[in-house]
């Protein structure tokens, strides 16, 4: 989780007095507080003349020139502040004065005139206070604010102290469910400060998805001020903050996310599958064959029993030996994923490398790995990527046409009615893919009982992913948002202990951070400027690695040629999340 903001709310505890008040935000933000909060009103803006605390008010409120003198002294110090904005004349103060954000007190969230001229301001942070407010009065708040404005939702409200009973935290639930589409949720404390409660409830709030925690403070409460009730000392407020940090460090980081000492704690009790007995290389396993137990020094996850059932052996096991899917038949497929559209370099899968066109460069080396079971070009059903498809299946190697922005749909289709336990993925950019690590990555990915495999180590341009089949149809259907699954590595890599994942071990020699694919101009004369040199040398189809690794020991400033090239800077916002109560039936 983010952390938790702690503003430091001044409010009326500096009893009309600027050093008071300057003091106290200094005290605040040096006990570690994130922010400090003041209270900008004047007596005419907050109530009528008759009300009796009117003059009250009056004389504690601080001139425009001494709220320019304290917040200039605090933000001078490097300290973030809000203002509380009780009317129009407050308001231009504090943004006159460049404050961070600015807070409305829930009895303004009526205020349209209020609310409208904050929304005309450019882009900052609001925070609206709902206690007492209902949920229309809320949602039109939210309303005028509008977009520009990151909203946070501070529930709670002032009752000199309020009583633990009335603090109704429950409604933090209510305000996400409702509004946390378009806002944040806080919580803003006023339980008596002798109250062990006035920190175990912010605790509280922080695990109910508080994102923001509202402090009173003064600088003494013995003295009994203004607000005094609810209000930390300087050092309470520090050990308070204290309890902040250690709760996120409970809570967590992610829900879906394994600390080191739970992966440890896995790694040592999940179990394994291993024999029941000797079993014979060509027995069919059945359910008798096998049981599960733990295994001591196996650091792979057990794998899928139906990925082990009804298959017949390849090699003889002895009794309580772990069973893995390296040990049993699979079928793995290469699924090749190109189109001619592209941004920086239009039609590259049918430019000319070494005197073929690239994609058919490709094909001809995904075709030498000794392990695969059948490979399918996969592209979509524009007009404009007939000829690559028409290329793809005059190289022999078969096509599937589907849909253009859901490439996970594209894939599953180029399979669908086949029985496939495994899904090499190559894109088109990437035709220098090696033949014996495609071989070596899929013996990996089965022994360690993986679901998804990378060869991230090897130069880009020569590396593919290993996805089993069961899991790319998982992503599909439990996905909220298929369509971003050009970048279907994120939807693995973003709920990495949820999967079994595993990265194939590559060779010292073979593992360098070079920019091998195609995607560029000058990334199409790197390429062309070593596989003219290979077919010089006989070796158009049959390069490896460590001819990869030669020429560019020997031409490292071929390098150079696309040395200031870099990934493409922007990447659609992508929501990866997992709708996992799926995995029950449930859309």
């Amino acid at each position: 989780m983010n952390q938790v903001e702690i503003v430091a709310e001044i409010a009326n505890a500096h009893q009309g007095d600027y050093r008071q008040a300057l003091d106290l935000a200094l005290q605040s933000i040096d006990a570690g507080a994130d922010a400090v909060k003041f209270q900008i009103y004047f007596a005419h803006e907050l109530l009528v003349k008759a009300h009796p605390r009117y003059a009250h008010f009056e004389k504690q409120s601080f001139s425009p020139s001494i709220w320019r003198k304290l917040i200039t002294e605090v933000k001078g110090r490097g300290a973030k502040v809000y203002c509380d904005v009780f009317g129009l004349d407050a308001l231009k103060i504090a943004s006159d004065l460049g404050v961070d954000g600015f807070k409305v007190h829930s009895s303004d969230l009526g205020n349209n005139p209020l609310l409208q001229k904050l929304a005309s301001l450019p882009a900052s942070r609001v925070f609206l206070s709902t206690g007492g407010s209902s949920a229309r009065e809320i949602a039109n708040a939210i309303d005028l604010i509008g977009k520009n404005h990151h909203c946070v939702l501070l529930h709670g409200f002032q009752s000199y102290p309020t009583s633990v009973e009335d603090s109704n935290l429950i409604r933090l639930r209510w305000l996400k469910e409702q509004f946390g589409s378009f806002a944040g949720i806080g919580y803003q404390d006023h339980v008596d400060a002798d109250d062990p409660f006035s920190v175990t409830l912010p605790l509280l709030a922080i695990a109910m998805g508080a994102s923001v925690i509202e402090k009173h403070v003064t600088l003494d409460r013995g003295s009994k001020g203004v607000d005094y009730y609810s209000s930390l000392e300087p050092a309470e407020l520090k050990r308070f903050l204290y309890e902040v940090r250690k709760t996120e460090s409970a809570l967590g980081a992610s829900p879906e996310t394994f600390s080191q000492a739970e992966v440890n704690y896995r790694n040592t009790v999940k179990k394994r599958w291993v024999a029941n007995g000797n079993l014979h290389v060509g027995k069919i396993l059945a359910p008798s064959d096998l049981c599960m137990k733990r295994v001591d020094g196996d650091g792979n996850d057990a794998a899928d029993l139906r990925q082990l059932i009804g298959r017949p052996l390849l090699r003889n096991i002895e009794e309580e030996e772990v069973i893995c899917r390296a040990d049993v038949k699979n079928s793995t497929w290469a699924l090749v994923v190109a189109r001619s559209r592209s941004s920086r370099l239009p039609g590259k899968a049918l430019l000319d490398v070494a005197g073929m066109p690239a994609l058919q460069h490709l094909l001809e080396r995904v075709k030498q790995a000794k392990t695969l079971d059948g490979i399918v070009f996969c592209t979509t059903t524009n007009d404009e990527d007939t000829p690559l498809a028409q290329l793809a299946l005059a190289s022999g190697v078969n096509v599937y046409r589907g849909p253009v922005e859901d490439v996970l749909g594209r894939m599953l289709g180029a399979m669908d009615g086949n029985e496939v336990d495994v899904v090499l993925r190559i894109t088109g950019d990437d035709i220098l893919v090696d033949p014996i690590y495609i071989d070596r990555g899929l013996q990996h990915h089965l022994k360690c009982n993986a679901e998804y495999s990378d060869l991230k180590a090897l130069p880009s341009g020569t590396e593919v992913e290993f996805f089993d089949a069961q899991l790319l149809k998982e992503i599909h259907r439990l996905a909220k948002d298929p369509n971003g699954t050009e970048y279907l590595t994120f939807y693995v890599t973003h709920h990495k202990n949820q999967y079994r994942t595993s990265t194939v071990p590559v060779d010292d020699r073979h593992a360098h951070n070079w920019r091998l694919t195609l995607d560029t101009e000058e990334d199409y004369k790197v390429i062309t400027t070593f596989l003219d040199e290979m077919s010089r040398k006989g070796k158009l189809s049959d390069y490896r690695l460590d001819d990869i690794v030669d020429f560019f020991e020997i031409y490292p400033e071929v390098l150079e040629i696309n040395s200031r090239v870099r990934q493409k800077q922007f990447i659609p916002e992508i929501d990866t999340s997992m709708q996992w109560n799926r995995l029950l039936g449930i859309n």
